[in-house]
């Protein structure tokens, strides 16, 4: 399989209740605008093939051209190491490039009235994380633009990896993604929490093309969503990467052993196992 950068992709984040996100997303982080709908999926399946059928509200939103970025703690103890031994490897934080300083700026006043602040990060230089998980369990990091690896585009999405190679040759090398870039980056006097810490990492980027947001709330139905809301809270749960022929990308994944365990005909998605390198849920969709 080959992933087509042209046709983009999405960015699936569970949450309990979209108005209080919404909230979040559109006044405090200046996203959106949103379109909402709500679907029925009588044509749902789980990984048996047993009929699933479910109901959900969506919310989606346009992200503009986005990366994702692939992150490997070098030394130090910055969150992305806690995350890993907390949860494994995995999605950690979305970016949204805020492009100038007055906008990175405005951001954080709108959500510093919203009792948001930063807990780790350059917060008085180029970027930082803020305490946005009580509210759609996201993590977000706010930045001014820069040019790290052949910086492309404006937001990514981040993940912490154990083996920055190994994941890139999954992703590549099966999962059909574009090359990587990577660099490796010290941070001599990170802000975390209460301290000033030593830190480096490796990062690695590679295109994601024309990305949206889409937040997903269960109204009925079990669906890999309301498993992980049970499971792990709110958060973001997968990314759906688009391709022309969802069955025969899937017939082409299936001699690589990598097989769906949902599907949804009616959004036209396959959800893929593939958590065990790199530590996120990947899906296939047709796009409309």
């Amino acid at each position: 399989m080959r992933f087509d950068t042209n046709l983009g992709c999405s960015i699936g984040v569970a949450v309990r209740d979209l108005e209080p996100a919404l909230d979040l997303y559109t006044q405090g982080l200046g996203l959106g605008p949103f379109q909402i709908e709500e679907l029925d999926l009588p044509g749902a399946t789980d990984k048996e093939g047993r009929p699933a059928p479910a109901r959900m509200r969506v919310a989606t939103a346009p992200l503009g051209i986005c990366e994702m970025e692939l992150i490997e703690t070098l030394y130090g103890r910055p969150p992305h190491a806690e995350f890993l031994d907390e949860h494994g490897e995995g999605m950690n934080h979305l970016n949204l490039d805020k492009r100038t300083a007055e906008g990175y700026l405005e951001t954080l006043s709108n959500l510093y009235w919203r009792s948001i602040e930063p807990f780790w990060g350059l917060p008085f230089g180029s970027f930082c994380y803020v305490e946005t998980e009580s509210i759609g369990g996201v993590t977000f990091e706010i930045m001014v633009g820069s040019g790290h690896a052949g910086k492309l585009g404006h937001n990514h999405l981040g993940l912490v990896v154990a083996d920055t190679q190994k994941t890139i040759d999954f992703y590549t090398k099966t999962l059909g993604m574009p090359e990587f870039r990577t660099g490796e980056y010290p941070m001599p006097r990170g802000f975390y929490r209460d301290q000033r810490i030593k830190t480096g990492f490796r990062a690695s980027f590679c295109d994601l093309g024309d990305t949206q947001l889409c937040l997903y709330q269960m109204i009925e139905g079990e669906t890999p969503i309301s498993s992980h809301l049970a499971s792990r809270g709110e958060g973001m749960h997968h990314l759906c990467l688009y391709v022309p022929d969802v069955e025969k990308s899937l017939a082409e994944l299936d001699t690589a052993g990598i097989t769906p365990f949902w599907n949804a005909p009616e959004l036209g998605m396959s959800m893929l196992d593939t958590s065990a390198t790199g530590g996120m849920t990947f899906a296939l969709a047709t796009k409309d």
